[in-house]
């Protein structure tokens, strides 16, 4: 699976959907075989996955994880990093 180099490419191949009470990035190009699992993500990873989606910025991301979760911008930050690279371990994104 290839790593995507832009937002609108994420956007094409990568869809978040929701089933059995999870969310999963789903990708939407795979050839099938070898199948590629969809990737879980907590309700959390989901919104930051929407954001990342439209193009927001590492900082934006963590202002907004601060305001609507009020924690600092230390945890904030760590958080938005590590599914960041969670994506990355995927091939989801750079």
């Amino acid at each position: 699976m290839g790593v995507k180099k832009d937002n609108t490419s994420i956007n094409e191949r990568y869809q978040l959907r929701h089933a059995a009470g999870l969310s999963w990035l789903l990708d939407m190009e795979q050839p099938g075989v070898p199948y590629v699992k969809p990737v879980p993500v907590n309700e959390m990873g989901a919104e930051i996955w929407e954001l990342h989606r439209k193009g927001k910025s590492v900082d934006e991301i963590v202002s907004w994880l601060c305001a609507s979760c009020g924690i600092s911008p230390e945890q904030a930050s760590a958080d938005v990093t590590e599914f960041l690279e969670m994506l990355k371990a995927h091939g989801i994104s750079e």
